[in-house]
């Protein structure tokens, strides 16, 4: 049975940032799950996902591997259903699930525009358009009256109770979603109507509202951490809202063992990598940048020599689980994670920007900046 060593037991600096030799070794680790067609796998010979497909696609445009992120998102494109979603797993290039959840369908335009952010360039939007168009129509096509968007489709059938998380993350896809039409001269007030309402419901969620409680789901909302900071992460809640949500001392206390890490269920000493960075990128964007430095150094207990990182382990044993899991998700949001911590990057600050529908002035100021993998982080490297 392998475990890990948390910060206490590790020889070296547990809160140093990964250094460039570092993240470049998690990026050729990254890339070796990408197959000819594009696809990226969780592990080797694994399953996919859209979103999770995306997030990798992201990580590698961080670090400079655009044309692989292009590939990631030309695969999507043709993949894509008629009616603009996914299916939400694929095995061998066989479909293994049908069904097709909106957060999976919305985030190909977060990955769309946060590679646009790495590497501006309109021709590549205007291909992927059409794929992106037919994608957020679908989710827009599915929202409820209360402003959450449905989780998701079999069959034609909709599941019409909301994920908490799943809007949120909708929520920062929209304001991509509209960014790229803005730049693209294309004008979608469906999306605007969408983003507005949305918005307004994941604001009065955070202040005591039932409608992501009120459903017939198996699971409530509250148990998956995830609930709790990607209200932040998706941009629906900034400033002070934004940092009363995440230093709230009774969620905090469920969810975060200091030196450790962030669980991904109240109710399981389970602490997971992709979580935790999630958690930094959450409180980055809320303006708490000292803790998501702090937060993000203990992810280097689960760091592997291979650049890959360990899906998660209990605490305090220490017990690696699900066991020898390693996935291309996790270890992108390490890197996603780093860049919004070091903020030397041109997308170092994409997910600050998701609270505001146009951040071309953000944009703008930071256009001077190499890309993330050509920085060192000190003389030495």
């Amino acid at each position: 049975m392998m475990r890990v060593m948390y910060p206490s037991a590790v020889q070296d600096d547990p809160h140093a940032l990964l250094r460039a030799r570092e993240l470049e070794i998690s990026a050729s680790w990254l890339a070796s799950h990408q197959d000819a067609s594009g696809e990226i796998l969780w592990s080797m010979n694994g399953k996919s996902d859209p979103w999770d497909m995306v997030h990798a696609a992201m990580g590698l445009a961080t670090l400079g591997r655009v044309d692989a992120a292009r590939a990631a998102y030309r695969f999507l494109a043709r993949t894509q259903e008629p009616n603009g979603a996914w299916a939400a797993e694929r095995v061998g290039g066989m479909v293994t699930r049908i069904s097709q959840e909106t957060n999976h369908a919305a985030y190909i335009a977060m990955g769309l525009m946060h590679l646009h952010c790495a590497a501006p360039d309109v021709d590549f939007l205007g291909e992927l358009w059409p794929t992106l168009e037919r994608a957020m129509d679908w989710v827009v096509s599915l929202q409820l009256p209360s402003g959450a968007i449905a989780w998701a489709s079999k069959n034609g059938k909709v599941w019409r109770s909301p994920l908490l998380t799943g809007s949120s993350s909708i929520h920062g896809s929209l304001v991509c979603a509209l960014r790229i039409a803005e730049r693209l001269d294309h004008d979608k007030p469906s999306w605007r109507k969408a983003l507005h309402k949305l918005g307004r419901v994941l604001r009065e969620e955070s202040a005591g509202s039932d409608v992501f409680s009120n459903t017939d789901l198996p699971e409530k909302p509250g148990r998956y951490s995830m609930d709790w900071y990607y209200p932040v992460l998706g941009g629906a809640l900034r400033d002070e809202a934004a940092r009363a949500r995440l230093v709230d001392p009774g969620l905090a206390k469920d969810f975060v063992e200091e030196g450790v890490g962030c669980r991904c269920v109240r109710d399981q000493p389970w602490y997971t990598v992709a979580e935790t960075c999630e958690l930094v990128l959450a409180l980055d964007a809320a303006g708490l940048r000292d803790r998501a430095r702090e937060v993000l150094g203990w992810t280097r207990a689960q760091r592997t020599g291979n650049g890959a990182y360990w899906t998660g382990a209990t605490h305090p044993e220490g017990i690696i689980f699900p066991e020898d899991e390693q996935t291309t998700w996790t270890a992108s949001a390490v890197i996603l994670a780093t860049d919004a911590v070091r903020d030397d990057s041109p997308t170092s600050a994409f997910f600050r920007e998701l609270g505001e529908l146009d951040a071309s002035a953000a944009r703008a100021a930071r256009s001077h900046r190499t890309p993330f993998d050509e920085i060192p982080t000190s003389p030495a490297e």
